[in-house]
């Protein structure tokens, strides 16, 4: 038996017939499932982006590099600035202490403190320069299988939500790998003539949550989160990290703290851009730092990987943390602040071999079907002076 197709135009096995309109086919109703991919894709990639807090900022704080070929990217590390005023010599005469009257001074490299004198030549300084390489981690998946049964048996969609749940959760985990690397730059030390550490305000807890237990949720505890905020704002200045661009990322707990600071609420000491509305719960600007809530810092939402990641590669280790607060030493963060691409020095860099990529298919030999979403990236430490946190330490 055979089934006579109508010829001409749009004929074929994939043909829409009769003029029916299929709600996924493509504009030449050529294929009745055209768009499915395209609407799946879509979905989680909005789902991604909606919930991501850190990646999705990621020329404000992160700089990113994609690979083509090979596994580690370069990035420069460009060391501190000229200090003109020191730009002389110290002539040490054995009559006087140095630099005590102008015998004293000598040119060098044919300037003194910056100034030259015509006919002298002119020796350039050098910058000293280093570079970190940031390495892709290996392939991050998430995928659901949906059996068909579950699908035949439903009355409702469920492809739409589980689309969505795969953005999420992408968004999520790297989220909080971003998050470990930001803890790691603020917590980073110094590299001599290069670049300032990271910026740290800390205090010192004897047990508890850590951030309730320093932080009340009072007028107390507010400002003295707002003081410490104050005070990491003031360490950013002194390393010359410009005003803009910078952010704090906060847990709930310090959010709901926040409103007992009614001046970020009064209108006379914020404009329409900065201000925070009490009943809506938005806090703009606090101390010049953009606030945004995220429930990814390291100890908030869980105290330790133990080691997790360095079990499964020790090239991951990075991404591990103990913020419990459950021994003597240890450290939770209670906000942590990020800045710098502004000014070509981002706090974290990123690789990527691939973005999303988005897969859903039949699987007939397992009766299901699949749907995966993957990234192929890898973080790590750029300019440490650029990222901050303020700590719970247990004594």
């Amino acid at each position: 038996m055979t089934l006579d197709l109508p010829s001409g135009a749009g004929a074929g096995p994939t043909a829409v017939p009769f003029g029916a309109t299929r709600t996924l086919s493509d504009k030449f109703g050529a294929d009745s499932r055209a768009l499915a991919l395209k609407i799946f894709s879509g979905t989680t990639l909005e789902q991604f982006y909606t919930n991501s807090v850190f990646y999705d900022r990621m020329g404000e704080f992160i700089a990113q590099r994609q690979l083509d070929g090979g596994h580690v990217a370069q990035f420069p590390v460009i060391g501190d600035d000229i200090d003109l005023f020191n730009a002389l010599e110290d002539n040490a005469d054995t009559t006087d202490g140095p630099f005590t009257d102008a015998d004293d001074v000598a040119s060098e490299g044919g300037l003194k403190a910056g100034y030259h004198n015509p006919g002298d030549f002119i020796t350039g300084k050098k910058i000293k320069m280093s570079e970190k390489t940031v390495r892709v981690d290996d392939v991050l998946v998430a995928a659901i299988d949906v059996p068909f049964a579950d699908l035949d048996l439903t009355h409702f969609d469920v492809l739409t939500p589980f689309s969505q749940k795969l953005g999420r959760s992408l968004a999520t985990d790297l989220d909080r790998k971003i998050a470990a690397i930001a803890l790691k730059a603020a917590t980073t030390a110094a590299i001599a003539g290069v670049m300032p550490g990271g910026q740290v305000v800390e205090n010192t807890v004897s047990g508890g949550s850590g951030i309730a237990s320093f932080f009340a949720d009072s007028s107390g505890g507010s400002t003295a989160f707002r003081n410490d905020v104050a005070t990491l704002a003031r360490q950013f200045d002194e390393d010359n990290v410009p005003q803009e661009g910078r952010f704090l990322f906060i847990p709930p707990y310090i959010r709901s703290i926040l409103r007992h600071e009614q001046d970020i609420f009064n209108r006379d000491f914020n404009d329409g851009s900065v201000a925070g509305t009490l009943n809506t719960r938005t806090i703009g600007v606090l101390e010049g730092f953009q606030l945004i809530l995220t429930n990814n810092l390291p100890g908030d939402w869980t105290g330790t990987t133990n080691r997790r990641y360095e079990f499964i590669d020790t090239e991951f280790s990075k991404y591990d943390f103990e913020c419990g607060l459950t021994a003597a030493g240890q450290k939770r963060p209670a906000a942590i602040a990020l800045c710098g691409a502004g000014m070509g020095q981002p706090a974290i860099g990123m690789v990527q071999a691939s973005g999303m990529r988005t897969v859903i298919e039949d699987d007939e030999r397992r009766n299901v079907k699949f749907m995966k979403a993957q990234m192929h990236v890898g973080f790590d430490v750029l300019a440490p002076f650029c990222s901050g946190v303020i700590n719970m330490a247990r004594s």
